[in-house]
């Protein structure tokens, strides 16, 4: 099965001659700092990605599941850019610039690109739409997606919304909804919902029970016990929780695995989404590149609670 580009595209992007001064009659400051996804909803497709071919069909690229919901989980830092502008820096790596507007902020420019290093996907974003009103923010998102085989494909996300992380998010309650036993959700090749894919066109379910623990004496961090054995440091900020350092490796008898994103959110503390890209490597096998894009998990309700 083909690895699906993330929605959210990856890498610095340009904001190019386009960039403008704000308005005068705008504060910029009140969208500087640090925005997390809302938990996905997929009822409403609230912070859900939907990709689908140009006429909206499935028929450009057979390999996928299409029209394809993708959940959205991580964050953005938004600060100063040049000339009045505003950047966008995403947690994969992305740098967007945007216009200050009296209604929000919108794109500078519709020809921003960007590659992700992670999945080894590119994508342009033609329209995002922030609105921001106190410690709540609401977006509108849409972009074309470059696919390995020469696909291109329509992402749009009409519906986003996300809170301002601030100080004392890093603990106390928001640690507590991670803590305990998650079990993955049964596999659905249809939607990708728990189905790793792998950059050798195969793939495979993910299943089993992870279990989060607290870090002695590490301030917001939590350690992910995975079914595979391994054991993985995340720090977590409001919502969402995320590999730190970056780049982690586990030894096994089987090999080496190895993640360089994985982000996770939940806002219930029952039901968690997820995002994950790394790599396998077998003895004397070269890597196998794998991705996560559509993880889900829920609380078991035996596990122990931290």
């Amino acid at each position: 099965m083909a690895a699906v580009a993330a929605f959210l595209a990856v890498a610095t992007a340009p904001f190019g001659a386009t960039a403008a001064s704000a308005d005068t009659d705008t504060n910029a400051a009140k969208y500087y700092g640090k925005w997390n996804y809302d938990q996905p909803d997929a009822a409403t497709l609230n912070n859900v990605a939907v990709l689908a071919c140009p006429d909206g069909g499935g028929q450009c690229d057979l390999q996928l599941p299409l029209p394809l919901k993708v959940p959205q989980v991580g964050w953005v830092v938004f600060s100063p850019g040049p000339n009045g502008t505003v950047n966008g820096h995403t947690d994969q790596g992305c740098t967007w610039n945007f216009r200050v507007h009296p209604t929000g902020l919108e794109l500078s420019s519709t020809t921003q690109e960007c590659f992700n290093p992670a999945i080894g996907h590119s994508s342009n974003l033609t329209k995002w739409s922030v609105q921001v009103k106190g410690n709540r923010e609401t977006e509108q998102i849409t972009a074309l997606s470059h696919q390995p085989n020469g696909a291109e494909l329509i992402g749009t996300m009409k519906s986003g919304s996300r809170t301002k992380v601030v100080g004392g998010q890093d603990n106390g309650k928001f640690v507590q909804r991670f803590l305990g036993d998650y079990r993955y959700n049964p596999a659905d090749v249809r939607t990708l919902t728990n189905v790793v894919s792998t950059d050798k066109g195969t793939g495979y379910p993910e299943q089993g029970t992870i279990r989060f623990s607290a870090k002695p004496k590490s301030r917001g961090k939590i350690n992910a016990h995975t079914p595979d054995g391994c054991d993985w440091t995340l720090s977590v900020r409001g919502n969402t929780a995320e590999l730190d350092p970056a780049t982690q490796t586990c030894h096994t008898a089987n090999g080496d695995s190895s993640l360089h994103y994985w982000g996770l959110v939940t806002d219930d503390g029952k039901h968690m989404n997820g995002l994950r890209a790394g790599s396998t490597t077998a003895p004397g096998q070269p890597p196998t590149n794998t991705f996560l894009f559509v993880g889900a998990l829920t609380r078991s309700a035996t596990g122990p609670a931290e």
